[in-house]
Formats: structure tokens, C-alpha cells, sequence
């Protein structure tokens, strides 16, 4: 049921942003793959401490709508097959754990800086959704919000074909931790905040472009 609606949700803003392209406003599909790297997750165990995520190979799919010369709305979906291991508490080593996968469901926005005409086009891009934790049950947890900033640039070597590449800086929140906030008129008093995978991307993609 989980991935029934995740699907439905991919489908339904796919044909959205396509319908929406046509036939006045342009559109463009591209299929990437990189490197994801970074990110630990707070433990809840008495052999653990944290949980690391290995940096590993990621690949996806981005799709980008006209809405002015400059501006379009994005989605991104990113999967990272990667590894688990605990970091012990008692002797400080890295232990396996298990496989998981990262699939990271974004909605955002990309600005360039150039004429859309122009062949070579530096950006900024920023987005919000939401990260899939699939970890075979280790983590007790699956679905968690996740954001990403960034940029890069793409070149177009003709009107329908370019490539992009591009960083961006993709935390997604995981446990929930315990933090000290004061407030001058109430004083020092512990509240729960969420812990976050500090991740970051490196991708490499083909854009197809049609208007």
C-alpha cells in the first residue's frame, strides 16, 4: 500500500507537470546518476552510538517545468544503494549491519542566471519532500522529511539536448533526540528535536528538452 501511493503521487504530478507544459511552456526529463556521501543516524541501542550511512553511487530521474523564462518547478527522485553500519559504543569500530536503499522524493524550484537561449546556464536549485528508508526493519523507522539546496550549471549542445551537473546538500531528519532550550522569561528546559543525516550529491545528468 505504501509504495501503491507513492507511485499514484509520482504519476499524478508527472502527468500535472505535462499537461501543464502543453503547449505553450517547455519542459525537460533527465535521467542522472553520481555519488551520495555523508549522513549517520542517532541510535537508540546499548552496543551503538550511530548508525553511518556509506557513501556510495546514486542515480535517478528530474523533471523540470516552464513557469517563467528563469524559473521552473522541479521534481527529483533520487535513489543511493548503500550500506548500514553501527559505529560501537564500548570500542569505537564500524560494524555491517545490512543493505538498505535512500530514495529520496523531492519537489522544488530551479533558478538560472542566463537568457533561456543561452547554451550554458549556471543555477541554484531547492526543493522539500520526503526520504524513504528502506533498511530491512534495522532502523524502525521508513518515511522521514528531507530537504536539499544547491546548484550547477547545464550546457546545451542544441535546443533539445544538454547535460547538467550539479551538488546539492540533501539532510533528511531520522530519530528524535533531546535538546536544551532557554527562554529568558521561562528558564532552561529540555525539548525534543529531530536528529538529521546530513548527506550531500554529486550528480551528472542528460537533459531532454521539449517545448
Amino acid at each position: 500500500m505504501h509504495w501503491r501511493r507513492i507511485t499514484l503521487g509520482v504519476i499524478f504530478f508527472s502527468a500535472v507537470g505535462v499537461s501543464y507544459a502543453q503547449p505553450q511552456r517547455g519542459f525537460e526529463i533527465a535521467p542522472f546518476g553520481g555519488s551520495r556521501f555523508g549522513g549517520a543516524i542517532e541510535a537508540r541501542s546499548s552496543s551503538f552510538d550511530n548508525i553511518h550511512i556509506k557513501s556510495s553511487w546514486n542515480y535517478g530521474v528530474m523533471g523540470d517545468v516552464d513557469l517563467w523564462p528563469n524559473l521552473q518547478a522541479e521534481f527529483m527522485f533520487n535513489r543511493q544503494p548503500t550500506e548500514l553500519a553501527g559505529h560501537s559504543i564500548n570500542f569505537g569500530t564500524n560494524t555491517d549491519l545490512t543493505s538498505a536503499n535512500l530514495d529520496m522524493y523531492q519537489w522544488g524550484f530551479l533558478y538560472s542566471f542566463r537568457q533561456p537561449e543561452a547554451r550554458i546556464k549556471p543555477y541554484v536549485a531547492a526543493g522539500l519532500g520526503f526520504t524513504h528508508f528502506d533498511s530491512r526493519g534495522l532502523l524502525g523507522f521508513s518515511n522521514r522529511f528531507s530537504y536539499n539546496l544547491g546548484g550547477g550549471v547545464r550546457y546545451f549542445f542544441t535546443r533539445n539536448l544538454g547535460l547538467r551537473l550539479e551538488v546539492r546538500w540533501s539532510p533528511s531528519h531520522t530519530t528524535t533526540g533531546q535538546a536544551v532550550y532557554c527562554d529568558p522569561f521561562f528558564g532552561c528546559f529540555q525539548t525534543a528535536v529531530a536528529n538529521r543525516a546530513e548527506q550531500g550529491q554529486a550528480n551528472l545528468g542528460i537533459i531532454f528538452r521539449f517545448k
